[in-house]
């Protein structure tokens, strides 16, 4: 975490910003999120921390966050954009239930080398990808 935060601070200031209480508090409890959370359900989670972070400065402070790799665009649904913690996994992808809202999460290597070969048959350089399958679990579709 303290290296995690030097280097987060190193970017802060890089970027000609501020590094605030605000901003350290909103990424420890960050770090503390185990899996995917929206931003309503991180203020909320932060708040049971003890933490004051408000909503406005979580939406705020999300475009840094992402270019800093604090947090990592996970999947959306219709109604939202959900994230999680960017050193808590390694890469993976998502099934989303439509019906209910259930999240797998799946690692392949097949689609991997899928879109690599992809990228690079259309001369595209890859940076990162949000890939998501949307249907119906199994006990949605009884």
């Amino acid at each position: 975490m303290a290296r995690d935060q030097k280097e987060f601070e190193g970017f802060i200031r890089g970027k000609g910003c501020r590094l605030t209480g605000e901003r350290l508090r909103l990424i420890a409890g960050i770090k503390r999120q185990r899996g995917h959370f929206n931003v309503d359900g991180l203020v909320a989670c932060l708040k049971k921390q003890g933490l004051k972070v408000s909503r406005d400065t979580v939406y705020r402070n999300l475009p840094i966050l992402l270019e800093a790799g604090v947090v990592a665009q996970s999947f959306r649904t219709s109604r939202d954009t959900y994230y999680e913690c960017a050193r808590s996994k390694a890469h993976h992808d998502h099934l989303i239930c439509h019906a209910c809202g259930g999240v797998v999460e799946f690692k392949d290597a097949v689609i991997e080398r899928a879109q690599q070969r992809i990228a690079e048959k259309t001369h595209f350089k890859l940076e990162y990808h949000c890939h998501q399958l949307v249907g119906l679990c199994k006990k949605c579709r009884k």
